[in-house]
C-alpha cells in the first residue's frame, strides 16, 4: 500500500460522501479497515478492537484523545471521535505533529452519518498527503492511536447504519 492508495480511497469517499449518506452507494468499511490496518499504528487489526471495552483500550492502548464514556461498553458503542484535522511541523526533518478535533456523530442521541462519513474523508487527506511526502513510520511515530481507532469506528458505524 502506498499514500495514492489513502488519498484514493479519501477522493472516493469525497466524491461519493452524499450517496452514501442517503445509501445510494455502498460504503465499504473493509477497504478502510485495510487501510486502517496496513498504517500499524494500532497493535491489533482494527476489527479486534470493536468488541473490546473502553476500559481495557484506555488502560492497554489509548493515548487518551478519546472522551470514554462508559468503562465496560464495547468501543464500537462510543459515541466520541477523534478527527484527524490539520499537520504541521518540518516533514523533511521527520518532525510531524498532527492536531485533532473531537467529533460526535450522536449530538442529539440519533446518528449522523455525514459526521462519520466526513471524519474518514478528511482525516485519510491528512494522512495521505503526510504519507506521500515522507516515510511512513513518521506517520507511525506521530498519529494519535486514538485517531486511527476513531476512523476505523467512523468506518463500522457507517457499515452498520447501511444494513
Amino acid at each position: 500500500m502506498n499514500s495514492e492508495t489513502i488519498s484514493e480511497l479519501g477522493e472516493w469517499i469525497d466524491d461519493n460522501a452524499s450517496s452514501i449518506e442517503d445509501k445510494s452507494v455502498q460504503f465499504d468499511a473493509q477497504r478502510v479497515y485495510g487501510v486502517i490496518d496496513h498504517l500499524e499504528v494500532l497493535r491489533k487489526p482494527i476489527q479486534e478492537y470493536f468488541d473490546m471495552t473502553e476500559e481495557d483500550y484506555y488502560e492497554n492502548e489509548s493515548d487518551h484523545r478519546l472522551t470514554l464514556q462508559n468503562a465496560d461498553a464495547k468501543l464500537s458503542e462510543l459515541k466520541d471521535r477523534v478527527l484527524v484535522n490539520h499537520i504541521d511541523g518540518s516533514l523533511a526533518g521527520h518532525t510531524v505533529n498532527f492536531t485533532y478535533n473531537h467529533e460526535d456523530p450522536f449530538p442529539d442521541g440519533e446518528y449522523k452519518p455525514k459526521v462519520d462519513v466526513d471524519l474518514i474523508n478528511y482525516s485519510f487527506i491528512v494522512i495521505g498527503a503526510v504519507f506521500a511526502n515522507t516515510i511512513i513510520a513518521d506517520v507511525r511515530n506521530s498519529i494519535s492511536k486514538d485517531a486511527i481507532l476513531s476512523i476505523g469506528l467512523a468506518a463500522k458505524a457507517l457499515s452498520d447504519w447501511q444494513k
